[in-house]
C-alpha cells in the first residue's frame, strides 16, 4: 500500500519534531478543561451533547465550503472585473472565519484525547489550519481596510490551496487513524436472547466485570441495587475497557472509561460525557433457570 502524506510526515520518529509543540498545546488545552465548570463546554465541543455526533467534521464542512465560495468569487472577479462581487465575497469570508473559530476549538478539544502518531498528525493539521486562518484574516484586512485587493485575492487563493492539503491531513486523521470513529460501528450482535458464562449470584454489587457473547462481543456487566445491567465493554471513543472503569454519577449507575474519561450510563448505554459521542449498545438482562445471566440487545 502506498504511503500517504501523513505517513511520510509522522511515521516512526519522523514526526518527533512535533512533540514539543504538541506537549505545549496539550498543557494549555488540558489545563483549561481542568478548570471547574468547563465540562459542559467540553461535551458540547466534542459533540457529546446536544449533537450526539462529532461536532468538528460538521463545522469544518462549513469552513471549507465557505473558503471555497470566497475562492470562486475571487476567480470570477479576476476574470470579469466585476467589483459588485466584493460585498458578497467579504461577507462569505467573515462567515468562514467565524466558523473557523468553532472548528479550531472543537478540533483542539478532540485532538487533546489522542496519542502517538495520531496526535502528531493532529498537531500538523491544526497548526496549518491556524496559519490558514491568520492568512485569511490578513486577506480580510486588506479587502476592507483599503489595501490592495489583488494582494488580498492572491493571499486568499494561496490559503485555499493550502487548505486542500490541510483538509487531506484531516481526512487522514479520520480514515487513517479512526479519530472520532465509533469503535463499535462494525460490531454485530444478534437479536435473540443469549446465555452468558456468568452466574448472577456470582456478581458482586457494584463491581463491573467483562463477559463475552458467543460471537466474541464484549460486555461490561454489573449488579446495581440487585438488578443486572449490561452494556458494550469497548468504549466507542478509542476502545478503552469499560469493565476496568469506575462507577460514577449521582446514583453510581454510570461507568467512566479509564483511558480518556468518557462516561456511559449502565441504564441506557448513552454517552453522558465525552470525548465519546456515540452511545454504547445496551442489553436487556434476565436470569436463566440455572442461574446464568442471559442478555438480549435492547431494541
Amino acid at each position: 500500500m502506498p504511503e500517504t502524506i501523513g505517513d511520510r510526515l509522522v511515521r516512526g520518529d519522523k514526526g518527533s519534531f512535533l512533540d514539543g509543540l504538541g506537549n505545549a498545546a496539550g498543557a494549555v488545552v488540558g489545563g483549561f478543561y481542568r478548570i471547574g465548570g468547563t465540562r459542559a463546554l467540553k461535551d458540547a465541543l466534542h459533540g457529546t451533547w446536544p449533537l450526539r455526533h462529532p461536532l468538528h467534521p460538521a463545522v469544518t464542512d462549513a469552513v471549507v465550503g465557505g473558503y471555497t465560495i470566497v475562492a470562486l468569487l475571487d476567480v470570477v472577479y479576476l476574470v470579469t472585473g466585476d467589483a459588485a462581487l466584493f460585498r458578497a465575497t467579504d461577507i462569505a469570508l467573515v462567515a468562514s472565519l467565524i466558523f473557523s473559530l468553532g472548528a479550531l476549538a472543537s478540533g483542539l478539544t478532540d485532538w487533546n484525547e489522542t496519542y502517538g502518531n495520531e496526535r502528531r498528525l493532529g498537531v500538523l493539521h491544526g497548526t496549518l489550519m491556524l496559519l490558514i486562518s491568520v492568512g485569511y484574516l490578513i486577506s480580510l484586512w486588506l479587502r476592507v481596510g483599503g489595501g490592495s485587493r489583488d494582494a488580498a485575492i492572491g493571499l486568499g487563493l494561496a490559503c485555499w490551496v493550502l487548505l486542500g492539503i490541510t483538509s487531506y491531513l484531516g481526512g487522514e486523521m479520520s480514515f487513517g487513524f479512526g479519530t472520532g470513529v465509533d469503535r463499535l460501528a462494525w460490531s454485530e450482535v444478534g437479536a435473540d436472547w443469549e446465555t452468558l458464562e456468568l452466574r448472577a449470584d456470582g456478581l458482586e454489587e457494584r463491581k463491573v466485570v467483562r463477559a463475552r457473547m458467543s460471537n466474541g462481543f464484549a460486555l461490561a456487566v454489573v449488579k446495581l441495587d440487585g438488578a443486572v445491567r449490561a452494556i458494550g465493554a469497548v468504549c466507542t471513543h478509542a476502545s478503552g475497557p469499560l469493565d476496568e472503569g469506575e462507577l460514577v454519577g449521582a446514583d453510581g449507575c454510570d461507568v467512566k472509561c479509564p483511558w480518556h474519561g468518557s462516561v456511559f450510563s449502565f441504564r441506557s448505554g448513552s454517552a453522558r460525557h465525552g470525548p465519546a459521542t456515540m452511545d454504547e449498545p445496551a442489553f436487556e438482562t434476565r436470569v436463566a433457570a440455572d442461574g446464568r445471566v442471559e442478555v438480549k440487545l435492547r431494541s
